[in-house]
């Protein structure tokens, strides 16, 4: 993304995807939190409205059902009844006509407090029928048996628990609420009988939805988490299995979260001493509607808002662009041999006008040194014409000696002859122009016409030895490396100290990468002092290393280094009055083969 953004993109393109970008992070922050505190908001206040209707529906619904009970409980206050549930009614004793009056009076109270049952059943306590009351005869077709859903259970429930669920009167082929209770005495806890009510479906359904507000949704549950009424079948995965707990609580609790998904509000309560589980679905719709309104005013915000700042960017972005494209312009101008091109800056000073003014200096600079270079190679045109003039007295050298060598050979001095050719090759060999490289072969050949020379002055004062290996004699090596050394240990010996025999050796050998070249002498060595001096003044540069004829010690170090690198050079050691050894390091390589 960043290289599709800035990579390979011009200045302006640059800066305006940078202010783009750079105005967007905090942008996207804001309307982040914005859009967050606003659902907050709105869910806050959907949690305080739907937690207010809850409450109101969870007491209203609770308070029907909690009739259905104490409906059921005012049978304590008949003893005739609760007595006939305990033992039985004997319809050939003479107060059975007062059992029927409080039959009839109970039944009275239940259903004028409770309009909506149709059907009523008091079962005593072996679990058999004692009485019924219907208010219709087609409801004496309502019986209960082994194929009525939870017959065995309805009939022998826990003390204060009730029994709430829906089925399918075959007889009636309507759907029917059932409510059960069993009948304890409050104080032994012992059973008297069972009370179970009858209530059309449609009319519980009734009432119920006449409590709810569309579009939510009414789950109701029984002990055995069965769901005995819901006002349709929206949301089926949200509504959790109800558990009756083995103590109801003191105070109804009532449990109010979002699904996960947000789209839902649920609320969770219990009814009737917790025998009911009340499930309440919030539909979030208008959250829903309402998140995406605060989306879209987002996205518009922020898309108006880009598009000012990428407006104003490009506006902005041509005070800076145009002088660079100016610059540009005169760079390839430049780049095409135009040095004379200039930029005029701006009036106010900034980076971008001391940009142009370097660019100005520089331009100016670059045509001095182009004069300056130029009048230099024609300084150097004219050198090497006076070189080329020279070069006659190299040749003149070279016939003059060959004539010398030429007469001594008639005159029969061959000495003389052999000296002169020795010379000649090592003019020859000086005053050669090709490449400063040349081998060991060639070089050596220069050392022994030098030393063939010195032998003729000293006589058997110098002796020689040479111990090679063939195939390092095509190693390539700079030329004047070991003759300028083999002529100071001839200076500093036998000038100076005549008498002995000077034994010099040189021999040849490869080490690694490496190629050393080791000259020995038995002169009377260098003292420690003098030795360390000139190791000392071996390693430090010298400005003026090319500069004049003198060709030493150092110069030769500082060529090597110069040519081949630091670790190549020469190392002295000595010790006094048992000769010096110098050794020669270079790489080793052949003729023609390029040093890296």
């Amino acid at each position: 993304m960043y290289k599709w953004l800035f990579v390979n993109r011009s200045i302006r393109t640059k800066i305006v995807w940078s202010s783009v970008v750079i105005s967007l992070i905090p942008l996207l922050v804001l309307s982040f939190l914005f859009y967050r505190s606003s659902n907050l908001s709105l869910e806050k206040a959907m949690v305080r409205s739907a937690d207010q209707n809850a409450a109101y529906l969870s007491d209203d619904l609770d308070e029907y059902f909690r009739n259905f009970t104490s409906s059921a409980l005012q049978v304590y206050g008949f003893s005739r009844i609760t007595n006939m549930m305990a033992h039985g009614a004997d319809y050939n004793n003479a107060d059975v006509i007062n059992l029927r009056e409080s039959l009839a009076s109970y039944y009275l109270l239940v259903v004028n407090k409770n309009t909506d049952i149709i059907k009523i059943m008091i079962y005593g306590q072996n679990n058999e029928l004692q009485d019924t009351w219907s208010r219709a005869s087609s409801y004496n077709t309502i019986r209960l048996g082994p194929g009525t859903p939870h017959f065995k259970e309805m009939l022998d429930l826990p003390f204060q628990h009730t029994l709430m669920y829906t089925y399918r009167e075959p007889a009636l082929n309507q759907d029917l609420f059932v409510y059960s209770i069993t009948i304890y005495d409050p104080f032994y806890r012992k059973k008297f009988g069972s009370m179970v009510f009858f209530v059309q479906h449609k009319e519980l359904a009734k009432k119920i939805e006449s409590m709810n507000r569309p579009p939510n949704v009414i789950s109701l549950q029984n002990a055995f988490g069965e769901t005995f009424y819901r006002t349709n079948d929206a949301y089926p995965n949200e509504v959790q299995p109800y558990t009756r707990p083995d103590e109801p609580p003191v105070e109804r609790t009532r449990e109010l979260y979002f699904s996960k998904s947000k789209d839902l509000l649920v609320s969770q309560s219990q009814l009737d001493h917790a025998n009911i589980g009340l499930t309440l679905l919030y539909p979030a719709t208008e959250l829903a509607q309402n998140r995406k309104n605060t989306m879209f005013i987002i996205i518009g915000a922020v898309a108006f808002v880009m598009i000012i700042v990428a407006v104003c960017s490009m506006l902005v972005q041509k005070s800076i662009t145009k002088p660079i494209q100016l610059l540009g312009k005169a760079m390839k101008s430049v780049r095409g041999g135009d040095f004379h091109v200039t930029l005029e800056p701006r009036r106010y000073r900034d980076d971008l006008s001391e940009l142009m003014r370097n660019f100005n200096f520089m331009t100016d600079k670059i045509r001095e040194l182009i004069e300056t270079e130029y009048q230099m190679q024609l300084r150097n045109k004219e050198a090497q014409i006076l070189t080329l003039q020279m070069q006659i007295n190299p040749h003149f050298l070279y016939n003059t000696l060959q004539t010398i060598g030429g007469k001594a050979v008639l005159i029969g001095e061959y000495d003389i002859h052999e000296m002169c050719r020795a010379l000649a090759d090592m003019f020859r060999y000086s005053f050669y122009e090709g490449n400063m490289e040349s081998t060991i072969t060639h070089e050596l050949a220069h050392v022994n016409n030098y030393l063939y020379i010195q032998q003729l002055r000293f006589e058997e004062s110098i002796s020689t030895e040479f111990e090679i290996e063939p195939d390092l004699m095509d190693v390539s090596i700079i030329r004047f490396v070991m003759q300028p050394i083999i002529e100071n240990v001839v200076i500093h010996v036998l000038d100076k100290h005549s008498e002995g025999q000077l034994r010099i050796r040189v021999a040849a050998f490869r080490q690694n990468e490496s190629v050393v070249i080791e000259l020995r002498d038995n002169g009377p060595g260098i003292e420690p002092e003098k030795l360390s001096a000139l190791q000392r003044n071996l390693e430090k540069r010298s400005l003026e290393v090319l500069s004049g004829v003198s060709i030493g010690l150092k110069n030769v170090h500082e060529r090597i280094r110069l040519v081949y690198g630091e670790p190549y050079g020469l190392e002295i050691d000595s010790e006094l009055g048992r000769g010096t050894t110098i050794q020669i390091r270079i790489p080793y390589k052949k003729r023609g083969i390029d040093h890296v």
